[in-house]
């Protein structure tokens, strides 16, 4: 029944070690698809040599001590996963985002993972000395491993992570594979032992309790890499909580506040006037007007901080903004911590962007797309039927507004080069808003662009001009006068770079070029 057990944990612990792993790249690293691929890699790489190692070691160790050794030391090596990342993750946050995550996969999860992957091997030798059908007791234990690992990954996705900090699951996850190895420390060991083999066998693994149990007192006590780094930074940290999307982060800094997922910070505002924004695209976004001065609904889809639905509030008194937030906590911080008010003309619907706008009957004159996480881009809010989608519950002249983080020419141009052909298969009017180009001239660096996209023919002289008459005073942005100066109007090529559908949309992969 023992070894039942333990092999059952220590395959919940394995999988939850790398849902959790995510979390614990996603500060430094992003939360991007080559952060999942390189965890996925280096916890199969692991577990491959694991179960030939573990299959070596069976032939010496066949026992249920052997297991408890194995057990206590990929605990002690979990309870220093926090410690060790933060130690490693500025490091590998320098070498890129291909190399960077699979490196700092290996150097944080390797090592327990293997330890881990030992186990089943070794159980299916113990559990073989009791029974001659080893392929039925071999497949047995296996599902038992799987039936565990199925319950830490759904436990840890659909539940942990948003109950507790992932420094705290990490650490008990560590401190569960601890007590399993004990309760195997002191069970029977095949009589052919020596006392002084048996007695070191429970000696190593109670070692390796105390290790771990002395780190995890501390993990729970110590300051985090995350608030070190924002002491580091000056800022204050109000509010931090890990959802099933991202890690959220409330800091001040001054008058500062600001809205940060995983390592990136999304919005900020000035604590004395809540309404100005401290990040300058979303002011850009009000570019939008300058193509449909009339706009009475508008809908934004990712909610950040709410500075942009709340300054639309504030300043259009006839206007309703709908935005659609993914993360329910991403809602709370946004009334919290960022003063978004309650009001008939300002809804927060909680859901999938798309999701939405494929099932809405509502009809808008602008849509916003601003939904980024961290580093990466929601794909399916990036693809031709997306955009079709979003033709649909726009009025005949209403305008999208879609926020890029990229360049407009260069290496790290093709995310943008491929939104704009995509959105220009559905709309014969588009216009793209590089913030700062008109200052610094460096069209090849990585800069927010605001791409708006319309079937209303605009042109590039009648747009500047209600620019800097600010959409006939309507806009009191600061500085709004002067954006059209950003305005870019040279052709952008496109043979280069793939139209984005649902089939095909390598975003991840466009983002980085330039990295």
């Amino acid at each position: 029944m023992l070894l039942r057990v333990l092999v059952f944990v220590c395959g919940a612990a394995l999988m939850a070690l790398e849902i959790l792993g995510a979390r614990v790249l996603a500060p430094a690293l992003g939360n991007s698809i080559f952060v999942w691929g390189a965890l996925i890699s280096s916890f199969l790489t692991a577990m491959a040599l694991g179960y030939w190692l573990g299959g070596v070691l069976s032939e010496k160790a066949a026992h249920l001590r052997a297991i408890g050794l194995a057990a206590s030391g990929a605990g002690a090596l979990t309870v220093l996963v926090p410690a060790l990342a933060g130690a490693v993750l500025p490091w590998a946050a320098t070498l890129g985002p291909r190399l960077g995550p699979l490196a700092a996969s290996a150097a944080v999860f390797f090592a327990p993972t293997l330890l881990l992957a030992t186990i089943s091997p070794i159980a299916v030798r113990v559990a073989s000395r009791e029974t001659t059908g080893v392929g039925r007791t071999a497949g047995g234990l296996y599902s038992l491993s799987t039936a565990g690992s199925i319950l830490g990954s759904l436990g840890t996705a659909f539940w942990l992570i948003p109950l507790a900090p992932v420094d705290t699951l990490v650490a008990v996850t560590g401190l569960l594979l601890v007590a399993a190895g004990l309760a195997a420390a002191f069970a029977p060991i095949p009589a052919e032992e020596t006392a002084g083999r048996r007695r070191g066998w429970t000696v190593a693994a109670v070692g390796l309790a105390g290790v771990a149990m002395l780190v995890g007192i501390a993990s729970f006590s110590g300051t985090s890499a995350s608030e070190a780094a924002a002491r580091a930074a000056g800022e204050r940290i109000v509010f931090r909580k890990d959802t099933q999307y991202h890690r959220i982060t409330v800091t001040d800094k001054g008058d500062v506040r600001s809205l940060k997922f995983d390592d990136r910070r999304q919005s900020a505002i000035d604590l004395s006037d809540p309404y100005t924004s401290d990040i300058r695209y979303t002011d850009y976004l009000h570019l939008a007007l300058a193509l449909k001065p009339d706009a009475k609904r508008v809908l934004v889809i990712g909610l950040g901080g709410a500075v942009l639905p709340m300054r639309m509030w504030h300043d259009y008194p006839g206007m309703t903004i709908d935005s659609v937030e993914i993360d329910p906590v991403v809602v709370d911080v946004a009334k919290r911590y960022f003063g978004m008010p309650s009001d008939p003309r300002l809804h927060v619907l909680t859901g999938d962007g798309r999701q939405y706008v494929a099932s809405t009957r509502e009809r808008y004159d602008v849509v916003v797309v601003d939904a980024y996480y961290a580093d990466s881009l929601p794909f399916h809010l990036a693809t031709d039927e997306f955009f079709r989608q979003v033709r649909e519950v726009l009025t005949p002249d209403g305008v999208v507004a879609y926020n890029i983080v990229a360049s407009v020419d260069g290496a790290g141009s093709k995310l943008f080069r491929s939104i704009y052909k995509t959105a220009g298969g559905v709309w014969p009017n588009l216009y793209a808003f590089p913030i700062g180009l008109s200052a610094d001239r460096e069209p090849s660096r990585i800069r927010n662009i605001v791409l708006l996209a319309t079937g209303a023919p605009v042109t590039a002289d009648v747009l500047r001009q209600r620019i800097a008459r600010r959409v006939d005073g309507r806009v009191t942005i600061d500085g709004f006068d002067r954006f059209g100066d950003d305005l870019y109007t040279k052709p952008v090529p496109l043979r280069d770079v793939p139209k984005l559908t649902d089939t095909y949309a390598p975003v991840d992969s466009l983002i980085h070029l330039a990295d």
